[in-house]
């Protein structure tokens, strides 16, 4: 009678937002009548796991978590390579830098329980779970259930794991204009100096 009562009455949902500063942050919201009972203890493990910016009222909780600071990608990626971080939840957030432009991925298998720390009633409930991705730009592929402008939108099952994948692409204007402006000075160094020589 629990499950039947509390199965159409919990939604769920984790927002990932890339935001143009290149922070990035986790907003999970739950709404529904059973927060009214069970609301406190579900943010308390909320704020256990890391999370600020709790709201919570009677049948609405919403949760901030801060995953990356403004402009940490802004000077980190000039040297090619890979770097990869695994995040508590089972994603794998990887960057591989091409100096003038990067590529970002998101993937891994996604385990919410692993996130919010829910309570085992809520997780054994099967209740339907939405998670998304917003970034300033296109991916350029993913695995999305579906696609709401540049918001990319899984539709799973809370407390079942599934597969996520994203695959963004950015390109740093400022990057190119310097190494343009290096290959000019260089090759009129490079005049330069022959000139020199020859004379």
């Amino acid at each position: 009678m629990l499950v039947l009562l509390l199965s159409g009455c919990l939604e769920s949902e984790a927002k990932l937002t890339w935001h143009p500063d290149g922070s990035m942050d986790l907003t999970v919201r739950l709404e529904g009548d059973v927060l009214t009972s069970q609301g406190g203890e579900i943010a308390r493990q909320l704020r256990l796991s890391g999370f600020r910016e709790l709201h919570l009222d009677a049948t609405r909780l919403s949760a901030v978590q801060p995953l990356k600071l403004a402009g940490w990608d802004r000077l980190s990626g000039w040297l090619p390579g890979r770097v990869g971080y695994r995040d508590p939840s089972g994603l794998v957030f990887a960057r591989t830098s091409w100096v003038v432009f990067e590529d970002y991925s998101l993937g891994g298998t996604l385990d919410v329980a692993r996130i919010t720390e829910l309570p085992a009633f809520v997780r054994a409930l099967g209740l339907p779970f939405v998670f998304k991705v917003e970034a300033p730009w296109p991916a350029r592929s993913s695995n999305a259930d579906r696609v709401e402008g540049r918001t990319y939108v899984w539709e799973a099952t809370l407390g079942r794991p599934f597969e996520v994948r994203v695959v963004y692409r950015r390109w740093y204007a400022e990057r190119v204009i310097v190494l343009v402006l290096l290959v000019l000075v260089s090759g009129a160094l490079w005049r330069r100096l022959r000139r020199r020589r020859s004379a």
